[in-house]
């Protein structure tokens, strides 16, 4: 498919894989988040990504997975991106041939934990497989921190149409906004959304759009028309109740108001650090309600 970069601006969902106790796919909580972000105005869905728990899914699943999204996205008229990363190369590249087969608009990974010449040819080998490459830069989970130099040598990969930036420093989101306007950047930390989006991303794909979606698709919106000022409050209020999250680690409060939302069971499989009930029942009727109070806010932009 030929990439146009005007298609992928926009708030982007990484969907959540959910499981059952076993650990398994759960393939009706799956379907049920579908329908309701399909719903929305989100742009499309981020499929088989860390939020997704894509390194503890099996290849199987991965296939099954991408094989039931990306068809229904495509139908829906929104955007699919297929993570195809934390696995080795032969797997990565099966994962991003079946996409490209399926008509994805992209696939995107993180890198190896190689050094950097190896790293571009595993994008090269993904580039070959046939879709448009998002590169994946998130030193926090890869241990690997980048300048514009080693950008720049995955950028100008034949193939690589952007690239996704899990990183504070927002310097170097807009180093590479400036040196490649023909390249889609996204930006992939929840509490970077307006900063992001001020500093040139084409978009975000955030953990918190699942819970969220609404309110993304509205400060992006609001932003893209120049009304920073209209979406301080909202932001003021979404920072703040990401702090409470943050107490408890963000990752297992997102699992907690999934499964209190009756989204999901469990979206993260074992080893977790997280348990139901881990935030106490006082702070999670809290974030609740601070939740409701968001997704009102959203409402009246």
């Amino acid at each position: 498919m030929a990439f146009d970069k005007t298609r992928f601006g926009g708030v982007v969902a990484p969907i959540v894989n959910p499981c059952g106790e076993d650990d398994s796919l759960d393939r009706g909580a799956l379907e049920a988040n579908l329908t309701r972000l399909l719903a929305t105005d989100v742009a499309g869905l981020y499929i088989n990504g860390g939020t997704g728990d894509a390194a503890n899914l099996t290849q199987d699943e991965r296939l099954e997975t991408a094989a039931l999204l990306v068809p229904r996205l495509l139908a829906a008229g929104k955007l699919a991106i297929v993570h195809v990363g934390q696995t080795n190369q032969r797997q990565a590249v099966e994962l991003a041939r079946q996409a490209a087969a399926l008509g994805a608009h992209a696939v995107a990974s993180i890198p190896p934990k190689k050094p950097w010449p190896q790293i571009v040819e595993y994008y090269k080998a993904l580039a070959a497989a046939g879709a448009p490459v998002i590169v994946y830069y998130i030193p926090g989970v890869t241990g690997m921190t980048a300048g514009m130099p080693e950008l720049r040598m995955l950028l100008d990969i034949p193939g690589v149409a952007g690239i996704k930036m899990s990183d504070w420093n927002i310097f170097l989101l807009r180093s590479v906004v400036l040196e490649y306007p023909e390249k889609v950047v996204y930006s992939g930390f929840d509490e970077m959304l307006v900063p992001g989006l001020l500093y040139g991303a084409d978009g975000c794909i955030g953990t918190w759009a699942n819970l969220l979606p609404d309110l993304y698709a509205k400060v992006y919106a609001r932003v893209r028309a120049g009304g920073t000022d209209a979406v301080k409050p909202v932001m003021d209020e979404f920072t703040a109740f990401l702090a409470v999250g943050w107490n408890y680690g963000i990752i297992d409060t997102f699992e907690e108001l999934m499964r209190a939302r009756g989204y999901a069971g469990r979206c993260f499989r074992r080893p977790s650090a997280w348990e139901p009930g881990k935030v106490e029942p006082a702070v999670l009727a809290d974030l609740l309600a601070r939740l409701q109070r968001l997704e009102d806010m959203a409402a009246a932009l």
